[in-house]
């Protein structure tokens, strides 16, 4: 199944390049991710969970429609993480740190203006999305470290999960035709991606389920359609 999306991502990138001349633009995006789990049922009191920073990146096509309407596709590949905790116990730190590399492939609809100088996009839309691994690790400090064990593991399902999506950005272009543009987009997962099940001697297991829903911030950037070492314009 991870096999096929990414050969679907590809597929989608290379193939929409024949769309027209001068609406398209392809382009590379860079940023960051703040994820929350969906499901803290499995959690005792006196554990709570921390959103962590994670990075996003990957390729991108964005076609527009006369001047108004927007078409955004691309394939991202991103790190999302989380961590559980513990409070209420004297001179002792726990923190059980989760991570999820997952690759989707994006999909937004919507529209574009300008506001002064400046294009901006607000967009809709929804993502396919496949977990290539996930990990965790345990960070403790306090007294109590010497007698206390504690685990760490990560279940993974392989499905491909649907992902919906809610996007804008807001760049400018540059006089040799490329563009810079700094975005956001929250993502919303419909079914668990991953449950992490942290334990030890001193404490019962503890659960979190993650659904894929995290926010992301990034840079895009999109590559000049005319080249001035080949004095000739791409056709993408």
């Amino acid at each position: 199944m991870k096999r096929n999306l990414i050969t679907a991502a590809l597929i989608l990138l290379l193939g929409g390049t024949g769309f027209g001349q001068t609406a398209m633009r392809a382009g590379i995006t860079l940023g960051s991710t703040v994820a929350w789990p969906a499901d803290l049922s499995g959690l005792n009191s006196g554990f709570f969970t921390v959103s962590r920073a994670g990075f996003q990146g990957g390729l991108v096509n964005t076609l527009t429609f006369a001047d108004r309407l927007v078409f955004r596709f691309g394939v991202n590949a991103n790190m999302q993480s989380y961590a559980i905790r513990q409070t209420g116990v004297d001179k002792y730190r726990f923190d059980a740190r989760i991570r999820s590399l997952n690759l989707e492939i994006p999909l937004q609809f919507g529209f574009t203006g300008y506001l002064g100088s400046l294009r901006h996009r607000e967009m809709i839309g929804a993502s396919l999305q496949t977990n290539l691994s996930a990990s965790s690790k345990i960070v403790q400090q306090g007294d109590s470290v010497a007698v206390i064990s504690p685990a760490g593991t990560v279940a993974v399902s392989q499905a491909i999960y649907p992902v919906i999506t809610a996007a804008f950005e807001i760049g400018s272009e540059f006089d040799n035709d490329g563009a810079l543009f700094f975005g956001a987009c929250i993502r919303y997962g419909f079914q668990e991606t991953t449950r992490s099940n942290v334990s030890s001697n001193f404490f019962p297991a503890q659960q979190a389920a993650y659904n894929g829903t995290y926010l992301g911030f990034g840079l895009t950037f999109y590559f000049p359609r005319y080249s001035y070492w080949f004095k000739r314009e791409f056709i993408y």
